[in-house]
């Protein structure tokens, strides 16, 4: 047996003996942070994707502002034109002087002209 095979021999055994002692420690800590992260990551790109529709939105409509609220620990946006509310996103059944009960309306912010970002669309 030469010498690069008996290195070998003795890393894969040491790397089986930790595998052995310390991997059902390392896959719980896997799965319970993973599942964490997997789940604030989702609720964060449903954020994002309700903000930019809620700017779409309010750009299309005259006056239009959103104001960001946070009913029972979730993110929404609500939508005006003028100072009338006129939807949410994503979509809620709160009615509207529930959700704006305690905001405050000078908050709200106005879409930009032209600001539309959007990720890149790749090779075709």
């Amino acid at each position: 047996m030469g010498k690069k095979a008996k290195t070998a021999a003795v890393v894969i055994g040491t790397g089986v003996k930790v595998a052995a002692k310390y991997g059902p420690q390392a896959k719980i800590a896997w799965d319970n942070g993973g599942r964490k992260a997997a789940a604030s990551a989702a609720r964060k790109a449903r954020s994002l994707t309700a903000r930019r529709k809620a700017m779409t939105h309010a750009a299309t409509v005259v006056d239009g502002s959103v104001l960001k609220v946070a009913p029972a620990g979730t993110t929404a946006y609500v939508v005006f034109s003028g100072d009338e509310p006129i939807a949410t996103f994503p979509p809620l059944e709160t009615p509207y002087s529930m959700l704006l009960a305690h905001a405050d309306l000078t908050k709200r912010v106005r879409p930009e002209p032209g600001d539309h970002r959007s990720l890149p669309r790749g090779r075709r």
